[in-house]
């Protein structure tokens, strides 16, 4: 198989500005010609991971694990962060997007439910406070929203 419409893929994001997991919007033979930012929500045309150099091999779905240029130092990544990313990548990647609830203020969340925020992306809330507050694990990070208000 190759890329089609609806299928994963990792490009780099014009807006984020960094390689990133985007949804195919539309596939020309099999090769991504436009893609939408799981993170940021933009839709762009499709540009290859940095320093990927068969982005979408034939005959698979999965995206590219792209390696690192010779030369170039990894990112300090503490364990609590590593963790939380792992635990993110479990829960959201890989849903469907009648699975995630469009966060507004307004709504009430339950513990473990996905949420999709405007400016955040996706996430899960991996905690419901009494004060009317959500902890939501986002991929960038924990952020803490109001809710059901």
């Amino acid at each position: 198989m190759t890329a089609n419409a609806g299928n994963e893929v990792d490009a780099w994001c014009t807006k984020c500005r960094m390689d990133l997991n985007h949804r195919v919007v539309a596939a020309v033979g099999g090769t991504p010609k436009r893609v939408e930012c799981l993170t940021c929500k933009t839709q762009h045309n499709y540009r290859a991971p940095k320093g990927a150099k068969d982005p979408v091999p034939k005959g698979t779905d999965a995206p590219v694990k792209v390696k690192k240029a010779a030369g170039t130092k990894s990112p300090k990544i503490s364990k609590a962060n590593a963790a939380r990313s792992n635990e993110w990548d479990k829960r959201v990647l890989g849903q469907l997007e009648s699975s995630f609830t469009i966060y507004t203020p307004r709504t009430t969340f339950k513990t473990d439910e996905l949420i999709r925020h405007s400016k955040f992306g996706d996430g899960f809330v991996s905690e419901v406070n009494p004060d009317g507050k959500i902890a939501v694990i986002f991929r960038d990070g924990s952020k803490t929203l109001v809710h059901g208000r």
